[in-house]
C-alpha cells in the first residue's frame, strides 16, 4: 500500500542528516511560530537544523519566542574541494596568498614532483539535504534567498506545509491543508506523528502562538471545534497562554495605540465595508515616536473590528535622502482576494495576502485616489 504524504515525510526525515526551514519574506506570525515548533522538534530527534527568512526582523511582542534562531540568508551551502592523489608523492608543507582577484595556492612535496593530473576539483553537496517551506505560497514568495540559490531549491527535496487556499503545491510532498485555520495545526498533526511526547511547553507555547496569531485571538471565521481542541490540548501540555496573550495583546506602547488613532481619524470605506483604507504622512510617525513597523498590528486590529472587510489598504509617507517623499503602499487581504492581482497595475511584490509597492513622485492624497480608484475598479471585476 502506497504511504501518505505524512509517513513519506517521516521518511525523508529519517534518511536525512542536515534540514532547512525556510518560511517566506512577508511572514506571519504564524509562519514564524510555526516553523520554530517544528525546528525544535527535528533537533529533538538529532537532525543538524537552521531556520530561515530573508531580511527577518521581529518586533519586541515576539521576544518569548526563540526568534535569534532564524538566520537572514543562506551561507556556504556548498564547498569547493581541491583533491590532491597523494599515492605517489607525500606532501610537506604548503602556504597560500591572497591578491585582489586571485588565491594561491603553494604545496612542496616531500620528494619527487606532482603533477597536473595528481590535482582534481570538484562541487560538494549542499550542506541541506531536506527542505521544509512553511506557510509560503511558492518559491518566488521566500524572495531574494530563492532566487539567488534557485539551482538548491530545485534539485533538493522539498516538504510543503501550508493552510492556504493559494498554495501552488510546489513540494514534492504536499502537506497542504485548507480546512486548518492556521499552519500550526498541521504542523502539531506532523510532530505527533513523530512523537506526541516530544511537544514540551516551548513547542507547545510556539504552536498555540502560531493558532491565537493566525486566528486573531480566535476571533476570526476559520475557527474550527478542532482549532479549539487542540488548542486546550496544548494548554494542558504546558503552552504558556498568559504570556502569549500579554506579549501579543496587552503590552501595547502608548506610541502604537497614538499611530491607531491617527490611522482610525483617517479611516474611510467603501462598497458595503469590503474596501477599507488610510493613510499616514512622515510626520506621523515622528510625531508619534513609531516606525512602519507597527503597521502591522494596525492591521490586525481592522481586520479583527470589521469583519465584511476584504481589503485593508494603507500608505505611508518616507522621507529619502534630501528630504525626498516616497508613498508606501501596503494592500491587506482577506476571504480569498487576491491583493497582488488587485495591484498589478503597480507591479507589486508580495504575496496573495499583502501587496507591497512604492510609488514616488505624487504626493500622499494623489497616491490614494489613484491606488483606490484601480482597487475598485478590480473589485467590480
Amino acid at each position: 500500500m502506497a504511504l501518505t504524504a505524512t509517513q513519506q515525510t517521516l521518511e525523508l526525515v529519517k534518511q536525512s542528516k542536515s534540514i532547512l526551514i525556510a518560511f517566506k519574506r512577508d511572514w506571519t506570525g504564524d509562519d514564524l511560530a510555526s516553523g520554530l515548533a517544528l525546528a525544535e522538534v527535528l533537533k529533538k530527534i538529532g537532525k543538524k537544523t537552521e531556520v530561515l527568512c530573508q531580511d527577518f526582523k521581529p518586533g519586541a511582542n515576539l521576544s518569548f519566542l526563540s526568534t535569534s534562531l532564524v538566520q537572514n540568508n543562506l551561507k556556504n551551502i556548498q564547498k569547493f574541494i581541491i583533491s590532491i592523489d597523494t599515492s605517489r608523492t607525500q606532501l610537506g608543507e604548503f602556504y597560500y596568498d591572497k591578491s585582489e582577484s586571485r588565491l594561491n595556492i603553494y604545496i612542496t612535496p616531500q620528494a619527487g614532483q606532482l603533477e597536473d593530473k595528481d590535482v582534481s576539483t570538484a562541487v560538494s553537496n549542499y550542506q541541506y539535504d531536506l527542505i521544509f517551506i512553511v506557510s509560503s505560497p511558492d518559491l518566488e514568495s521566500l524572495g531574494r534567498v530563492y532566487e539567488q540559490h534557485a539551482d538548491f531549491f530545485y534539485t533538493t527535496p522539498k516538504i510543503n506545509i501550508d493552510h492556504s487556499s493559494r498554495n501552488e503545491h510546489f513540494g514534492d510532498i504536499n502537506l497542504v491543508n485548507i480546512a486548518a485555520s492556521s499552519t500550526a495545526e498541521i504542523v502539531y498533526s506532523l510532530i505527533r506523528e513523530f512523537d506526541e511526547k516530544m511537544i514540551d511547553e516551548h513547542i507547545a507555547t510556539a504552536l498555540l502562538a502560531g493558532i491565537i496569531m493566525a486566528t486573531k485571538n480566535f476571533k476570526l471565521p476559520n475557527i474550527t471545534p478542532r482549532t479549539l481542541h487542540l488548542a486546550s490540548l496544548l494548554v494542558a501540555g504546558g503552552a504558556r497562554r498568559e504570556q502569549i496573550i500579554q506579549n501579543l495583546y496587552q503590552n501595547k506602547y502608548l506610541s502604537t495605540l497614538k499611530l491607531w488613532g491617527r490611522v482610525l481619524t483617517r479611516l474611510n470605506n467603501d462598497l458595503g465595508d469590503r474596501l477599507v483604507w488610510s493613510s499616514l504622512s512622515a510626520l506621523d510617525f515622528l510625531e508619534t515616536a513609531t516606525t512602519p513597523e507597527e503597521i502591522n498590528e494596525v492591521v490586525d486590529e481592522l481586520i479583527v473590528s470589521m469583519p465584511k472587510t476584504e481589503a485593508i489598504v494603507l500608505l505611508y509617507e518616507t522621507k529619502k535622502e534630501r528630504q525626498q517623499t516616497e508613498i508606501n503602499v501596503l494592500v491587506f487581504t482577506i476571504k480569498n482576494r487576491d491583493a497582488l492581482l488587485l495591484t498589478k497595475k503597480f507591479n507589486p511584490s508580495g504575496t496573495g495576502e499583502l501587496a507591497k509597492f512604492l510609488m514616488a513622485d505624487v504626493s500622499l492624497a494623489e497616491a490614494e485616489r489613484l491606488v483606490i480608484s484601480e482597487i475598485k475598479q478590480k473589485f467590480s471585476l
